[in-house]
């Protein structure tokens, strides 16, 4: 016999349940003597033997390990209540516990939400562990920081392995390279581990530290101490005793690095976490956290930007190297610009410089598509370029045969534009994928745009401009130049002054309504200059996009010393012609920068809006509103510029796709950085909007400090919720003795003292404005949610769901309550009294430190966690539930429910914040009593009539109320 299989102990049948008689006799020669005449194996006696000599009942379960970590399992054998640690696990310990050294539940579901939610919503598997032995191992999921199965593969002879973890434990005598265990340092600090090592004590280095009882003696790498750790974080002393954590290091690995604690002496994760070559890393994926960077840099991190500026030089030989390169492909393969229709033309003058020229042309033709016709006016070259039709075909070919330059060679060949729009293209420049159809689509969309000009990048990877200011003696400047292209300053989009015609973009028409590149500027510099002041005067914007990218060589087409003489005769001719529009202009100086970088539209606000966190709409928690506010402030053609509290988490792309292409993001600073923002942006904003009364506490400092940089700017504080409201309902909702706690009105005094540094003040709805105004608060004003009808389309007869959708950043919050009184409480009563086809659905962003593994399973309830498209989920469900049983402010789940047509059945204290009609407009529910809940929302399930029309009337508040327009209107009001 070789598997016996248990009687379950678990409510599944778990792969790691069983005993493997043959491995443990193959492993412990002992059993077969102490089992040679027995036939009929009892499974109690052979679990009672492996718990009495630490035997294994099979390779999963390492019984000599979870007995030594868990105090209270040795106590519970020595009481006999279970025969062995093994026994324990079955019953109980597989919920929670560690089985084997290797295999840490905790981090498994944590780093696998996607198991998590299985485990919530299925009856697969019993735990974590039961899915990485059935799943995982063969997925190459990790279930341990410390076995990493590719890395485990390459230590081996052969790789052609499918079960990696397996094949480890079945031959565990090997050690193997780990990010977070250094082998080579461990051996070389611990030599006598290599003498037990040869005895047959441990089976590896990492074996020895993992298993072995003296917990404070032995640290996995220089990089971390237990001893320091320990000292730093007295507070672990009992959980690492108790076993929850099996030593510091792992509560440091599963805690601590998230947090930015010092695993020692010297080492500084918080500092090092906030350089912006870390958090590249970081957003990329190519470090799983700022522990490992630190280990793999060695602390040290090089300053990218000075590096990239040394190399220029040789970054210049490889763009030739690679534009010689791409002309040979083009002789072989010539590229093909025929055309019928085209969507924009392309002007190239050249001269000479033919392999840079067929590199231009190649990604030219890479960057779009679609049809482009191709002006080349060759000025005069000697070079291969006199045959440049052998190399592409469909292009428009004008000869000139001197010199005539750039401005003149323009000029003439926009003559033969064919299409509405023009991009006047160097021949050292690479135009980027996407670049062409979004400068078209702008055009498209905008008719008061005239030009649009895009980032250009050097060759050594930095910037050379992104959007380029002109100062009030003429002189310009290329913003942000020498910075790092993804730096926040260049991704967003703005009006500037002008932009470099190495890649410009305009309209033909408007450009021969000017009169094209004026010649006075030949043979080149301040051309596009002139340009983009006459588009101004004309009644057309310039605009800067960062979606449209490009790869400057600069100075390839002239050298830098002839391009300065002309730089430096040129400015005396523009500012000739432009004493009007410069006499309007900021004065040259490094401090006004950001104030000249762009030009103020009329009626046009900048605006600094800081929160906790940049605000995504799937945060919820005031989130959402804050990112409606931003979006139509930003509609309303303000310059939003969103600072957060705490610098992101999350990659900084997402945070761009969810905003308005003009809102300027700081995704790599926060609070400490603020000051000195502050004092690089003196004098640039009108308003500064801080959202959350808390923010504006941590602010006051700051802001004391500051006040003189933005002497004439308006802070708004916006109090998004009145914290103090909820702690009262909570301690009401506890039963905490008015006696042990703060009364309502000392609590609102403390919270609100910090707003008589604003000069205005902004509440979330009515109730919590006439709290601000009792309290001596006179300037206040309401702002709450916007929405647009959107009623998704099916009918009463097929929904039958109950849809909660809610945020739940940590446990301690009034979203989890909710989730754990409805699954627990009321679903388990309420079920009964619905047709068997009724779910409960769950949705919402989940905070870093929440799995959805620790939520109640119930009888048809589904966990989805965070959901980017919530619309197939209202078009489902019948009802929107929403049983918060404290909270502050107005719950904008209910209004996003509403404007999808889902009547909303509510709590009391939702019902009063939100201030809808009961019966008609929503439905409230008394949350103490579950009968009368169960009863009213069985009644109104099957209640057709009623459905609808609470549905009705919902979408009219939305519409009535919520619109966009006054949303609009109500911001206007508030910042004017």
């Amino acid at each position: 016999m070789s598997i016996i299989l248990l009687k379950n102990s678990s409510e599944k049948n778990s792969s790691w349940d069983h005993i493997d008689f043959l491995w443990m006799k193959k492993n412990y020669p002992e059993v077969e003597e102490v089992f040679r005449d027995q036939v009929n194996f009892i499974p109690e006696e052979i679990l009672l033997l492996a718990g009495t000599c630490g035997y294994q009942p099979n390779p999963y379960f390492d019984e000599s390990y979870y007995v030594q970590r868990y105090g209270d399992v040795r106590l519970a054998i020595s009481q006999g209540k279970f025969i062995s640690g093994f026994d324990h696990y079955r019953k109980i310990g597989y919920k929670d516990r560690d089985p084997h050294w290797l295999f840490c539940e905790e981090y498994y579901l944590n780093r696998y939400e996607d198991v998590a939610q299985t485990l919530v919503n299925e009856t697969t598997f019993s735990n974590g562990y039961d899915h990485y032995i059935q799943s995982g191992d063969q997925e190459f999921r990790c279930g341990s920081w410390f076995f990493d199965p590719i890395k485990y593969l390459k230590s081996l002879p052969n790789g052609n392995i499918r079960r990696p973890f397996y094949h480890y434990i079945q031959n565990p005598k090997r050690d193997f390279e780990s990010i977070y265990f250094d082998t080579t340092w461990y051996a070389e600090t611990y030599p006598e581990i290599i003498y037990e090592l040869k005895k047959g004590t441990w089976n590896s280095l990492l074996h020895h530290y993992l298993t072995n009882g003296d917990k404070k003696k032995y640290n996995p790498s220089q990089y971390f101490s237990e001893k320091f750790y320990i000292e730093e974080n007295p507070d672990l002393a009992d959980p690492v005793g108790s076993g929850r954590f099996f030593n510091a290091y792992e509560h440091f690995l599963l805690y601590g690095i998230q947090e930015r604690r010092c695993p020692n002496l010297g080492i500084d994760l918080e500092r090092f976490y906030h350089t912006l070559y870390i958090q590249k890393l970081l957003f990329n994926g190519r470090i799983p956290n700022v522990f490992v960077g630190w280990c793999q840099l060695e602390g040290k991190v090089l300053e990218i930007g000075d590096a990239l500026e040394r190399t220029e030089v040789q970054t210049k030989f490889a763009f030739e190297k690679k534009s010689a390169s791409l002309a040979i492909n083009a002789a072989r393969s010539p590229l093909n610009f025929s055309f019928t229709h085209p969507d924009i033309s392309v002007i190239m003058v050249l001269h000479n410089n033919f392999d840079m020229t067929l590199n231009a042309l190649t990604a030219l033709r890479a960057a779009y598509r679609y049809e482009i016709q191709l002006i080349l006016a060759d000025s005069g070259s000697d070079d291969e370029t006199r045959h440049i039709e052998r190399y592409v075909r469909g292009a428009t070919l004008l000869r000139f045969e001197g010199n005539v330059a750039f401005i003149r060679a323009c000029n003439v060949a926009v003559q033969q534009a064919r299409a509405p729009y023009v991009l006047f293209l160097n021949n050292d420049t690479e135009i980027l994928l996407g670049s062409i159809e979004t400068a078209i689509n702008r055009f498209r969309r905008d008719p008061g745009v005239g030009v649009i000009g895009g980032k250009l990048i050097r060759t050594n990877g930095l910037l050379q401009e992104a959007g380029a200011i002109i100062y009030r003696d003429g002189s310009v400047t290329g913003y942000m130049r020498g910075a790092s292209p993804d730096t926040p300053e260049a991704n967003f989009v703005r009006h500037v002054d002008f932009c470099c015609g190495a890649a410009l973009f305009t309209r033909v028409e408007l450009f021969g309504k000017i009169g094209g590149f004026n010649e006075d500027y030949i043979p080149a510099y301040y051309e596009e200059t002139d340009y983009c002041i006459n588009v101004w005067k004309s009644g057309y914007d310039v605009v800067y996009d960062p979606s449209i990218t490009a790869i400057h060589y600069e100075y390839g087409s002239s050298s830098a010393k002839d391009g300065a003489g002309y730089i430096n005769r040129n400015r005396i001719i523009f500012n000739s012609k432009h004493g009007d529009f410069l006499s309007k202009k900021t004065v040259k100086s490094k401090q006004n920068t950001n104030l000249a970088r762009s030009i103020r539209k009329q009626d046009s606000k900048r605006i600094l809006f800081i929160e906790d966190r940049i605000p995504l709409k799937s945060y919820g928690s005031g989130f959402s509103r804050s990112h409606d506010i931003i979006t139509t402030m930003s509609h309303m053609g303000h310059e939003v510029t969103v600072f957060p509290i705490f610098k992101p988490v999350v990659s900084a792309n997402l945070l761009y796709n969810a905003f308005p292409d003009s809102v300027e993001i700081i995704w790599d600073r926060d609070i400490n950085d603020l000051e000195y923002f502050f004092a690089q942006r003196a004098g640039l904003y009108d308003t500064i909007w801080i959202c959350r009364t808390q923010n504006v506490r941590r602010l006051v400092p700051i802001i004391e400090q500051i006040a003189h940089l933005m002497p004439l700017a308006e802070i708004i504080a916006d109090t998004e919720a009145v914290s103090s409201v909820r702690e009262e309902q909570y301690d009401c909702l506890m039963s905490i003795p008015s006696d042990q706690h703060l009364s309502l009105a000392e609590r609102l005094r403390s919270e609100f003292e910090c707003l008589l540094i604003a000069t205005k003040i902004v509440a979330v709805n009515d109730y919590d404005a006439s709290l601000l105004k009792k309290n001596g608060y006179t300037n206040v004003s309401v702002l709450g949610h916007v929405q647009t009808p959107k009623p998704t389309p099916k009918p009463w007869e097929e929904r039958f769901d109950f849809l909660f959708v809610g945020a739940i950043h940590e446990y301690n919050s009034p979203n989890y309550d909710s989730v754990l009184w409805l699954t627990t409480v009321l679903w388990p009563k309420l079920v009964q009294f619905l047709p068997e086809n009724s779910r409960l659905i769950m949705a919402g962003h989940l905070g870093s430190g929440v799995s959805l593994s620790v939520f109640p399973q119930g009888q048809h309830i589904i966990y989805l966690g965070e959901v980017d498209d919530l619309t197939e989920l209202y078009n489902d469900a019948r009802f929107f539930i929403a049983p918060t049983r404290y909270a502050a402010g107005i719950p904008y789940k209910i209004y996003e429910a509403a404007a999808h047509g889902l009547p909303v059945i509510a709590s009391d204290v939702l019902c009063k914040q939100i201030g809808w009609s009961i019966g008609s407009d929503i439905i409230k529910t008394e949350i103490h009593d579950i009968d009368e809940i169960c009863n009213t929302i069985a009644e109104l399930y099957s209640n057709k009539n009623k459905w609808e029309e609470i549905r009705e009337n919902g979408i009219n508040n939305i519409k009535n109320y919520n619109n966009s327009d006054l949303y609009s209107q109500l911001i206007r009001g508030i910042i004017t």
